[in-house]
């Protein structure tokens, strides 16, 4: 089958810039390569028109449209992942077949599947912070929407007890255990709603979704927990603080980057 694809042209040196850009619009399907003794990278994205669009308004640059097999260019994609910086002394490899992980510091190894990240997006850039920040050995932690399993991952390096991923999407579910097993890590994966049903007791509960989600998953919280929530856009920002007052939490810490925001709640 053959996929719909955006290509353009810049100066290589700018190319950690657009990628951090590419992140802010949540377009993680594309690869980019760089031409032999050439000054270029050439980015091919498989986002919809439309943020292509704002884009390319952003960079001053045009598109140009392609076809290309599905085969190709998720093995060019592949290829073109680079080791990504989520914390201090934090990092996520993403092709474990090319990279060596950093000599100092903690390193997640994923094989990132075509619905989810791998730590590049600045909410869970947001989200790994905030864990590096509140955690200490021995404590249980639950991942809500885990997606490829990144955050379990580090939160059993950083030394929790047990930590249980939860997410509704059977890929997600599949790819999280992958990831634990590609890490040597132990911790519980689920497939279910949220923490709807979950009776358990958890020291730290960690959720980089979205908004609306959010909403729903704060009637389901245990108590005495410390509360990390990360993928919230700018404009919903204070709705978010509001909401979350409203249920009687304390705010220890917020952050922004780029268009998201996160925030530690103790409650």
């Amino acid at each position: 089958m053959k996929r719909k694809s955006f290509k353009f042209e810049v100066d290589k040196s700018s190319s950690d810039e657009i990628m951090e850009l590419l992140a802010n619009y949540d377009c993680q399907n594309f690869y980019s390569e760089s031409r032999p003794n050439d000054d270029v990278e050439v980015f091919h994205l498989f986002c919809d028109e439309e943020t292509v669009d704002k884009i390319m308004k952003i960079i001053g640059a045009t598109f140009e449209l392609e076809w290309v097999e599905d085969k190709d260019w998720i093995k060019k994609w592949s290829e073109s992942l680079k080791i990504v910086k989520v914390g201090n002394e934090l990092y996520v490899n993403p092709n474990p077949d090319k990279f060596k992980d950093p000599e100092n510091g903690i390193t997640v190894k994923i094989i990132p599947g075509m619905a989810f990240g791998t730590g590049e997006h600045e909410s869970t850039k947001i989200a790994i912070r905030f864990l590096q920040k509140v955690m200490k050995k021995g404590l249980n932690v639950c991942d809500v929407g885990c997606g490829s399993g990144i955050i379990s991952a580090f939160a059993v390096k950083l030394g929790a007890e047990r930590v249980l991923a939860l997410d509704s999407d059977q890929l997600a579910v599949q790819q999280s255990l992958e990831t634990a097993e590609l890490n040597n890590v132990d911790y519980e994966v689920r497939k279910n709603d949220l923490m709807e049903g979950i009776n358990e007791n958890f020291d730290i509960v960690v959720a980089n979704i979205y908004y609306d989600v959010i909403i729903k998953l704060i009637d389901q919280l245990p108590k005495n927990i410390i509360f990390i929530i990360s993928g919230i856009d700018k404009g919903r920002e204070k709705d978010m603080e509001k909401a979350c007052f409203k249920r009687g939490m304390n705010l220890i810490d917020k952050d922004c980057e780029g268009e998201w925001c996160g925030f530690i709640f103790s409650c």
